[in-house]
């Protein structure tokens, strides 16, 4: 079993790290050919690396039983913007503190370990969604919408269903999309032609991209993610998030959870939706049988994603 997930980690990485041409216009990284790796090159040379350090720390930080409060301070402390974003929004209407909090550490005592964890990935990661121009359905703030919504839900299954934290389940919600970004951003023209193609068309974002670039998003943020030393069940399944009926092994419920939270949230349109016209509603049921949850169960969770998802709008923090 483990070198199975051995050799599908070196796969991805050989993906990576192919050799290929340099390509002088970003715009046309799709028709040029230059592929997969330079688009990953592309992201590392960019701003949007700039996560990457604080985040593989964060991630690194959860990962590590040995790892406490001290250690996700000092991380958090060590990006002094993130720290006043943090320290921001846990004095906002949100948590509801009547006296201020004015530390990291007082943000760990009073709103708690976990919640300080996942404010912390969430302002990091949301730092990339930001600005950007809308193309037909998509938006960055939609898809932020979309991948928080993800995030939120794959952590309720978790803690409610399976009485887990899952410590890297609500990180992968957040970047499960993050190839999309990559794309919007370092392969523009390719990205609009493909979202045009999906609406026109009435095909899913990734069978768009497909015939555009070779590969989809759900190719690129594995290759970022494995880039950037993620963990290994992060990297499945973000690579593997539209196709769970193909991975096994100890990491299958993990990207199973993705699947049906990523499935839920499109069905009940919160935030961008990059697979609105071939939804597999069997793989859907099939998954949460898998899993052993129930229809039901699934309901009640997406009600409190919802409702989440609204009261973070109502406090200011989503557009």
């Amino acid at each position: 079993m483990e070198t199975s997930k051995q050799t599908e980690l070196e796969s991805g990485r050989a993906m990576s790290e192919q050799i290929l041409p340099a390509v002088a216009d970003p715009d046309e990284l799709g028709r040029s050919k230059a592929g997969l790796a330079e688009l990953v090159r592309k992201v590392d040379r960019s701003d949007v690396a700039s996560i990457k350090q604080v985040v593989a720390k964060l991630v690194e930080t959860i990962n590590d039983p040995a790892s406490g409060a001290k250690e996700l301070k000092e991380v958090i402390e060590k990006d002094p913007p993130l720290s006043a974003r943090l320290l921001k929004r846990a004095n906002s209407s949100y948590y509801g503190f009547r006296r201020k909090i004015q530390a990291i550490q007082d943000a760990i005592v009073c709103i708690g370990f976990n919640a300080v964890k996942e404010l912390a990935l969430s302002q990091k990661v949301g730092e990339v969604f930001q600005g950007g121009a809308s193309c037909q359905s998509y938006s960055r703030p939609a898809l932020w919408e979309h991948s928080l919504s993800v995030a939120l839900c794959s952590k309720f299954i978790y803690t409610r269903e399976f009485g887990q934290s899952g410590e890297n389940i609500y990180t992968a919600g957040l970047l499960h999309d993050f190839g999309i970004i990559a794309e919007e951003q370092f392969a523009r023209t390719d990205f609009r032609l493909a979202l045009e193609l999906s609406e026109k068309q009435r095909q899913n974002l990734s069978d768009a991209e497909k015939k555009g670039f070779g590969f989809n998003h759900t190719d690129v943020g594995r290759a970022i993610a494995d880039t950037w030393d993620f963990p290994y069940e992060l990297v499945n399944a973000i690579g593997s998030h539209h196709d769970p009926e193909k991975v096994e092994g100890d990491s299958k419920r993990f990207v199973l959870t993705l699947y049906v939270s990523d499935y839920i949230c499109q069905r009940h349109a919160i935030g961008y939706c990059d697979a609105p016209f071939k939804a597999d509603e069997r793989l859907y049921y099939n998954c949460l049988k898998e899993l052993g949850i129930k229809g039901t169960a699934m309901n009640l969770i997406v009600e409190d994603v919802q409702k989440d998802i609204a009261d973070l709008k109502s406090a200011g923090w989503l557009s």
